[in-house]
């Protein structure tokens, strides 16, 4: 099985080993918790494959073990089988979640983070020289300003939860929040004024 990352969301980020992968699937599963990370990640493979696609769902929360068995399964039923994520497999993957379960051996692919590329359609370096850079999920409101005072950069990742927090941080530092980069309606602002599962902010200390 292929594991492969799909980057931040443009079409045009997925790498050409991705799309070389992608071509020469039978099968491609892409898992998704939301209707709109299906949609996305869903319209992304099939611009660059012709074979089957199923769509994984992924129970929104907490995902039983008996659920990610049962996903694993039907993952490693398919023959030439690629595995298409959103962002990299590396950083918050619902592939990790699985692997415990998943007896195939699995290579992967990296995508384009959404960490990285939302700092650039900023117009900002998320990171300079010896400058230290935190990733906290916005969900872990005990480290947001803890990261915040100790390192010199922090990008905020699942930006749509905790809005009110990520925004009281963002006010008392400075940073911008991005959402959908690099893709239709993106948007970048000094704070979080919308909802939407694609979204990602950042915080910079002294600069």
């Amino acid at each position: 099985m292929i594991v492969v990352g799909l980057g931040p969301g443009d079409p045009t980020l997925v790498t050409v080993k991705a799309v070389e992968a992608l071509r020469r699937a039978d099968v491609v599963y892409v898992p998704a918790s939301s209707r709109s990370e299906r949609s996305l990640a869903e319209r992304i493979v099939r611009k660059y494959t012709d074979a089957e696609v199923v769509v994984v769902e992924f129970p929104m929360g907490r995902t039983t073990e008996e659920e990610l068995r049962r996903i694993a399964r039907e993952v490693e039923a398919g023959g030439n089988a690629v595995y298409a994520q959103l962002g990299d497999p590396a950083l918050y993957s619902t592939f990790a979640r699985l692997m415990p379960f998943v007896k195939t051996p699995a290579e992967f692919i990296p995508g384009v983070t959404s960490i990285t590329a939302c700092a650039q359609y900023a117009g900002r370096f998320l990171a300079v020289g010896d400058q230290a850079l935190a990733v906290v999920p916005a969900s872990r409101r005990d480290l947001l300003e803890a990261a915040a005072e100790l390192f010199d950069a922090v990008a905020v990742v699942k930006a749509n939860r905790n809005v009110d927090a990520v925004n009281k941080i963002l006010r008392r530092f400075g940073g911008v929040a991005v959402r959908r980069c690099y893709m239709e309606n993106g948007e970048v602002s000094g704070e979080i004024t919308w909802d939407d599962y694609f979204t990602v902010a950042y915080i910079w200390r002294g600069r």
